[in-house]
């Protein structure tokens, strides 16, 4: 799956279950981490991430690439799962 979507002052990449954005700099998260944080909003993200976070996970949801995520609590920690 590659999807790109473009802003004024950036480029955004998802490809290979990672997500990229190049702003001037490049930055880069697996695709489960950016939709955790649209979910949660606790993930610890940069800024540029973060801030394309919604788009990519409506973008995603509209192409049915994805499935609305799932959560399950084991003891302390969170585990997600796409699809």
């Amino acid at each position: 799956m590659v999807t790109r979507v473009g802003y004024k002052n950036k480029l955004v990449k998802v490809e290979d279950g990672f997500v990229y954005v190049f702003d001037g700099k490049l930055w880069s998260a697996p695709l489960e981490r950016i939709v955790e944080y649209h979910v949660r909003g606790s993930e610890a993200l940069p800024k540029p991430l973060r801030e394309i976070a919604g788009d990519v996970y409506r973008i995603l949801l509209e192409k049915k690439e994805i499935s609305p995520m799932q959560f399950r609590v084991n003891q302390d920690q969170w585990e997600t799962t796409l699809g």
